[in-house]
């Protein structure tokens, strides 16, 4: 007979490897974690400045993705060819809080990799006829967006869940914000970017001494780190259901944001678990009735969006059209119960164990825990903030989750966002907000 091998009691001791902190001239922190048994090496340049900061919708992002296509000294196809010909990666990015220039290598391409990185944050060429190349790319993104009905009520939820804030904006702007993107406005949002503050993180096989020395030498010329450009926390309008229309729709596609709290905010674990229970993996409440019992959909799921400046918890899912009004009922439903009824002690580890267990896999490597360093500096976390957490996580019960439920879990504070048949997603969600509109999609003519 099969049985199922019980559930592991033993805890998770997590901690976060040394990391080395120093200082550029100029005042720019380094953290680097060494890992001496490792062969790859990665340095991250990040800057918090994003596309929240934009005077025109996309410039940050755009400027971002303008880097590594060519410096002063080398066009784009031969500063590709300097990157690539040593097989190394260097990507330059931009969110709605930060922008970036990740290289990634072998440990013999170091310096050259902090040169090339260097490089292109310093001296790019933004060049007329690369500009235009990355316009159409993303403006031909942008139209197939349009008949992409997650996409459409992603946008939607948007609207009201950061109402009024920047994070409303699609981080790459619009047709017509790009088209009046000019190189004049790429040097400006430029001289934002390494203006604002920064951080630089290394990850690999090095000697912190080394390491250090061979940053401060390539970016110890930068300008002293500024203050961040303070922007207000979004807030969202409760009880808002927003309709993104696409008239010959054969699914829904449903966007919906609960309020959720910031990594430092005592009730954040408990939110985690919860949140988890309702739709964060395939044994999840929603998972399991909308997929496993009606099948109307291939996943429906919970997550938890965490930005510095504004915290969301997000259901997604999309169905057929014929399963619009039932799926709204079953989700509304799942809410309510979860916000009112207590967790059963069973449902709660699983929960648990999988939280604990994706976390665990998530930070095997120095590069992954790179990128948990950068996400306690742009929080502005202690640097054993993660190591607490999981202790936090392991120690919650049942009766403690109960007025968090009650807090967060509940449909009087969320936004509905839809995309789909209007005739159809409309009187879907009529009964469950107060006001309906639609998304307009602004700067798309």
């Amino acid at each position: 007979m099969q049985t199922t091998p019980p559930l592991s009691a033993e805890p998770l001791r997590f901690f976060v490897p040394p990391i080395h902190h120093r200082t550029l001239r100029n005042g720019t922190p380094v953290h680097v974690i060494a890992a001496p048994n490792e062969d790859l090496v990665t340095i991250t340049v990040a800057m918090r400045t994003g596309a929240r900061h934009d005077v025109l919708p996309g410039e940050t992002s755009i400027t971002a993705q303008m880097l590594n296509r060519g410096t002063i000294r080398l066009n784009a196809l031969a500063f590709a060819e300097e990157v690539e010909r040593r097989g190394c990666s260097l990507r330059t990015v931009a969110d709605n809080d930060a922008c970036s220039v990740q290289a990634s290598g072998l440990i013999e391409w170091f310096d050259d990799l902090v040169d090339l990185a260097a490089e292109c944050l310093l001296t790019p060429r933004f060049d007329e006829t690369e500009l235009d190349k990355l316009r159409q790319r993303i403006s031909a993104d942008m139209m197939v967006d349009l008949v992409d009905v997650e996409w459409l009520a992603a946008r939607a939820c948007a609207l009201r869940a950061y109402d009024g804030h920047p994070y409303a904006r699609p981080r790459n702007g619009n047709p017509a914000s790009l088209r009046n993107l000019t190189t004049d406005a790429l040097r400006s949002a430029h001289h934002r970017m390494i203006n604002a503050p920064r951080h630089i993180i290394v990850a690999g096989p090095v000697d912190v001494d080394a390491v250090v020395a061979t940053l401060d030498a390539a970016f110890g010329g930068m300008p002293t780190p500024g203050e961040i450009i303070s922007t207000p926390r979004s807030t969202m309008r409760a009880r808002a259901g927003v309709v993104a229309p696409k008239n010959d729709a054969v699914q829904t596609a449903f966007r919906i944001a609960l309020p959720c709290v910031s990594f430092d905010h005592p009730d954040y674990a408990a939110v985690q678990l919860v949140t988890t229970v309702l739709g964060g993996y395939t044994l999840a409440r929603l998972f399991s009735v909308l997929r496993e019992e009606k099948g109307y959909t291939y996943g429906a799921y919970a997550f938890s969006d965490v930005r510095p400046r504004g915290t969301t918890t997000g259901i997604v899912t999309s169905v057929g059209n014929d399963f619009t009004a039932d799926t709204m009922d079953v989700i509304a439903e799942e809410v309510r119960r979860i916000g009112a009824e207590r967790i059963d002690d069973e449902e709660l580890e699983n929960a648990r164990q999988q939280v604990l267990g994706t976390f665990a896999r998530s930070n095997e490597t120095p590069q992954q825990t790179a990128s948990l360093v950068w996400t306690m500096l742009q929080h502005e976390l202690p640097f054993d903030y993660f190591e607490r957490h999981v202790m936090r996580l392991q120690k919650l019960v049942s009766e403690d989750l109960v007025g968090v439920q009650e807090r967060y879990f509940s449909t009087s504070h969320w936004v509905v966002g839809v995309s789909g048949n209007p005739d159809i997603v409309r009187p879907a969600i009529a009964d469950y907000v107060d006001t309906v509109e639609d998304w307009v999609a602004e700067g798309y003519e």
